[in-house]
């Protein structure tokens, strides 16, 4: 049976205009069904690390001061020392009136904890700095160490490293074993101590989700020192909650 040419004709025959524009209308539906769905999760995302930002780097920075904390030398008095030496065996000294704004915790100590090396004077033993400092016009908490200490005249320190930004405050407190102090200087006693504890609280600066104005976030850690001798005393320790 022959079949006209007009059949194969209307087999063949391609998309109308018509039903071009309504694929493209319902592909365009979906694309925005799509889009809405995944900005409701990039939003959700986008929310949840806010709120756990601070927590991390509050808890990040923590974690760098406890080291340099545990780590921390008993403290001598250099004036005893007349070798070169001598700068091997510092004092503990802490305030809180130091940093950019003069009511910052500010910190020196020595300490054994780890540290990134140079090509020559790395040192076991490190003078380690804890303050605050403005960098990029924000106020940031800050760990200045000098590890080639068997020099004389002592270089600025030679490494700066950011522990946390946009700090509002940072301060101290150190713990005695019986009381909690907001100054501590080795070189006032007899003979020169390092602290039982010493609590560090970061306060940092924060957007308020969905405002343009900012918020306080406060962390605060307490970390005991274990080459302190009173730390050693059962009673000293026992007072450890600020």
């Amino acid at each position: 049976m022959s079949r006209s040419p007009s059949h194969f004709r209307s087999r063949h025959r391609g998309f109308t205009l018509i039903e071009l524009v309504l694929a493209l209308a319902a592909a365009a539906l979906l694309a925005t069904s799509l889009y809405a769905s995944m900005k409701i999760a990039f939003n959700a995302q986008a929310a949840a690390t806010a709120s756990v930002e601070p927590s991390r780097t509050a808890d990040i920075a923590m974690e760098f001061v406890r080291d340099d904390l545990q780590n921390a030398m008993p403290p001598h008095d250099p004036s005893t020392y007349t070798s070169q030496y001598q700068y091997l065996a510092g004092s503990f000294e802490g305030q809180n009136s130091g940093g950019v704004s003069g009511s910052d915790g500010d910190l020196i100590f020595f300490s054994t904890a780890s540290m990134k090396d140079h090509p020559s004077g790395n040192g076991e033993i490190k003078q380690i700095e804890l303050t605050t400092d403005t960098l990029d016009g924000k106020k940031c908490l800050v760990r200045k160490a000098a590890r080639n200490l068997t020099v004389e005249t002592q270089p600025p320190p030679a490494d700066e490293e950011v522990l946390c930004r946009d700090v509002d405050s940072f301060t101290l407190r150190f713990f005695d074993g019986s009381n909690w102090n907001d100054v501590w200087d080795s070189t006032q006693m007899t003979p020169n101590e390092l602290p039982v504890a010493v609590e560090a609280t970061i306060v940092l600066n924060r957007p308020s989700p969905g405002q343009h104005d900012k918020k306080l976030i406060r962390f605060t850690r307490v970390f005991q020192l274990n080459t302190s001798t009173a730390a050693e005393d059962a009673d000293a320790t026992s007072g450890l909650s600020p």
